[in-house]
């Protein structure tokens, strides 16, 4: 994003920073729900940096605050205190609208469920992001990343027609149309067979290794983490460490050390 850009998404008053390696950042990030006796530690004092080309795998237990960290990374919640800086632009110093435009113009989303509307074509939901930016879709820059998803015979073909990869791939595209500064998938090979997904985790790897795209999964597949440049730990709100390089058998070990820590916790 150049300055201009950015002046022109934050307006007066709002905080810019530039010149990082680093995509995303969290520093010190607390999230709680609830409150009194009912409150929920989701994250507590989170931080970390997430440099540009990269692919990160966030793992963790169930409740370790894998999907908050998601969620408060890609501005879609608001971290308790803290701060979250997305390329650039500290997100706390944001209105809704203008927040809403930055996730618009610079995050791409591929979560599990797909979220292909049921009644556009293959072409008309990968343009959707860009005009829900208020911009008309180019056609031969919708059919280019169609074709870079292997789906350059299917423009107007509707979800219902596709394979459940397929419909993964578009979700793909419509991440990658607005060329964002990072892409966020939940669990996006969760509901794939295992064939499928490791053409959709290639996919993911392209973007990183041809495009130079940004990508952050929430996984809980040591096989998925395993296409990763780095896959981050997290238990009971923290970050609990992390692997470079990773490959299956060190991830799932990692996990399973997890695991029967947090069940010993829980019996003590």
């Amino acid at each position: 994003m150049t300055n201009d850009m950015r002046e022109a998404l934050l307006g007066d008053g709002a905080d810019a920073e530039s010149g990082s390696a680093e995509v995303v950042r969290l520093e010190s990030v607390r999230k709680v729900y609830g409150g009194g006796k009912n409150a929920v530690v989701a994250l507590d004092g989170v931080s970390v940096g997430l440099r540009k080309g990269s692919f990160t795998a966030v793992m963790g237990p169930s409740g370790s605050g894998k999907s908050t960290f998601l969620q408060c990374a890609a501005g879609l919640d608001r971290p308790t205190s803290g701060a979250v800086v997305l390329d650039g632009v500290r997100l706390a110093s944001l209105g809704e609208n203008r927040l809403t435009r930055l996730r618009r113009e610079r995050i791409g989303f591929v979560f599990q469920s797909f979220n292909l509307l049921p009644a556009l074509t293959v072409r008309d939901n990968v343009g959707l992001p860009l005009r829900l930016a208020g911009r008309r879709p180019d056609r031969a820059a919708v059919e280019e990343v169609l074709e870079r998803v292997g789906l350059g015979g299917r423009l107007r073909s509707r979800p219902g027609e596709l394979s459940g990869g397929q419909q993964q791939r578009v979700a793909i595209a419509r991440a990658l149309i607005t060329r964002p500064a990072v892409i966020f998938g939940d669990e996006p090979t969760g509901a794939l067979d295992t064939a499928t997904a490791r053409e959709v985790l290639a996919l993911l790897r392209e973007a990183v290794e041809g495009a130079g795209q940004t990508v952050v999964m929430v996984t809980h597949d040591p096989v998925a983490a395993a296409h990763a440049d780095r896959v981050l730990f997290l238990a009971d709100g923290r970050v609990d460490g992390e692997i470079l390089r990773p490959s299956v058998e060190r991830v799932a070990e990692r996990m399973t050390r997890l695991g029967a820590a947090g069940a010993n916790g829980a019996n003590r």
